[in-house]
């Protein structure tokens, strides 16, 4: 009996991970629509606001996380690639292009949410390889590359010479790095060759399968990813999963529709994801269960 109760207990507390894995509660609905194109949602920290960009990843606008009161911050070509809301969620943090002399050169920018007031923290330079992150604007001028994830964002070509556990895949770029909100584990992608996690050391090298924009949820050992497909020049299929990185285990989280999502972005709680549909170019959302 006893030996019976230790069993039933380890197995409880075994399975904990694995019930604990998301699936959807929701079928999928539209959060946000614009008569120009949306894309790329970012959840704000305490997910009370969600900002989104446009075609090409131009501008920021912001929103409520019901949908309501979209508002433009900045209009400024390819300001939403990769922006980063601060920890306090009154400003985002991007890199804008900027046409000189027909070259495209770079700016690193804050700006206000409030009041789309904008701030230059590193001015106009072809040097500025990858996208930057609160941590690694370290100057109005200099950038520091420090750490595994810091690495991949900072310089997504070199990054796979420079760190050790990469190097068969040196020459290859690294795109869509995601850190682990614990900050212990780093999920990304290798193109052709899959997703991949590692720690934040760049050891325990895993692949972890085909997908795309990995986005970790708040139990550090489980991911929101897209699995795409295309005909060469259009995406034509593309669904939702949730997956378990240590076991393997996956769900479907987007059955049964006729949506082609793509750049999954988990809220703070893990609660939902929202997500960009490539058919209408509108936000949708669904919720998750556990």
């Amino acid at each position: 009996m006893k030996r019976n109760l230790m069993l039933a207990i380890t197995l409880c507390l075994c399975g904990t991970s694995v019930f604990a894995q998301p699936r959807s509660a929701s079928e999928p609905r539209k959060l946000i629509e614009h008569s120009v194109g949306l894309m790329a949602p970012v959840w704000s920290p305490d997910g009370s606001r969600i900002a989104v960009t446009t075609d090409n990843y131009t501008g920021i606008l912001v929103a409520n996380a019901n949908g309501s009161n979209l508002k433009c911050v900045t209009n400024e070509s390819g300001a939403g690639y990769k922006m980063k809301w601060s920890d306090d969620g009154t400003q985002i943090l991007g890199r804008t292009n900027v046409l000189e002399n027909n070259r495209v050169l770079h700016e690193i920018k804050k700006w206000d949410v409030a009041t789309g007031k904008a701030d230059i923290l590193v001015g106009k330079s072809r040097n500025i390889k990858g996208t930057p992150t609160w941590k690694s604007v370290k100057t109005a001028s200099t950038i520091n590359k420090t750490g595994v994830y810091e690495l991949m964002v900072n310089d997504p070509v070199k990054a796979t010479s420079k760190i050790a556990s990469l190097n068969k895949y040196s020459g290859k770029m690294i795109i869509n790095p995601a850190l682990s909100p614990d900050g212990s584990k780093v999920a990304f992608q290798i193109p052709g060759h899959g997703m991949w996690i590692c720690d934040s050391n760049g050891g325990n090298l895993k692949n972890i399968g085909k997908g795309s924009n990995p986005q970790w949820l708040p139990d550090n050992e489980s991911i929101i990813y897209t699995l795409v497909s295309d005909d060469g020049s259009n995406f034509t299929a593309s669904d939702i999963y949730s997956m378990n990185v240590n076991s393997g285990k996956k769900y479907l989280l987007t059955q049964n529709t006729d949506l082609i999502p793509l750049t999954p972005s988990v809220s703070p709680d893990g609660q939902k994801v929202a997500f960009e549909n490539a058919i209408d170019a509108s936000i949708y959302v669904i919720n998750l269960k556990y």
